[in-house]
């Protein structure tokens, strides 16, 4: 059982999160009410991912939405991340504009050793100043992989005879903070965003302590 929580700490390290989508709310016309994006980055790897998100106007803005990402190399589907979830602009005072997101994510994982398959939570908020053409922002956030079922290999078996596979509750979380910026032309929104990463405790960090996406957006 030991041996099976150590392997699991250290993957979930290098796999947790990827990002969620980067918006200009100002960017927004009345008449677009969706948007969809791809982006690529470094997050414990090269990444690819796509998304698409609604927008609706109520009181306070919310956009709902799901991502697909996988990171590139020989099996381009093989490990994988879905998230649904959302985000809420709760405060705007003319160009000041704070976020808070809320996000399910489902993650699979897999090598010679393992197979991780888990979902938990990420909760973060973002701050910063909006125009229509333009954004900078700050983000701070948590991910944390609830539950994780593991499926040891008969090689991790040679090496660790005594593994458990099932479901293991609580695993590993990351922090995450950093600065984000972008820029708004026609129906096109293009974003960067770039920071560091915690583990859970704050006393160590991922194997790949940084991430940079980069995104395009298209809204209509």
């Amino acid at each position: 059982m030991k041996n099976s929580i150590i392997i699991i700490i250290v993957l979930l390290g290098m796999t947790v999160p990827v990002f969620a989508q980067n918006i200009n709310w100002q960017a927004f016309q009345p008449e677009q009410k969706q948007f969809v994006q791809i982006q690529t980055g470094w997050d414990y790897g090269l990444t690819l991912g796509l998304g698409y998100g609604r927008k609706f106007n109520t009181r306070m803005p919310v956009l709902v939405n799901i991502e697909y990402s996988f990171p590139a190399g020989e099996r381009l589907f093989d490990d994988f991340k879905v998230r649904l979830g959302g985000q809420v602009e709760v405060i705007r005072r003319g160009g000041f504009s704070a976020t808070v997101k809320v996000y399910s994510p489902f993650r699979r994982f897999e090598n010679s050793l393992v197979r991780l398959v888990n979902f938990g939570g990420e909760f973060s908020g973002v701050a910063g100043f909006y125009r229509k053409h333009w954004y900078v922002a700050g983000e701070f956030g948590f991910d944390k992989a609830i539950a994780t079922h593991v499926r040891h290999t008969p090689l991790a078996r040679e090496t660790y005879p005594n593994a458990r596979d099932g479901w293991y509750v609580p695993t590993g979380g990351n922090y995450f903070y950093g600065l984000q910026a972008g820029v708004s032309f026609g129906n096109s929104d293009i974003s960067l965003k770039a920071g560091n990463l915690a583990s859970q405790g704050w006393k160590t960090k991922p194997y790949v302590p940084k991430y940079a996406v980069l995104a395009y957006s298209y809204r209509f």
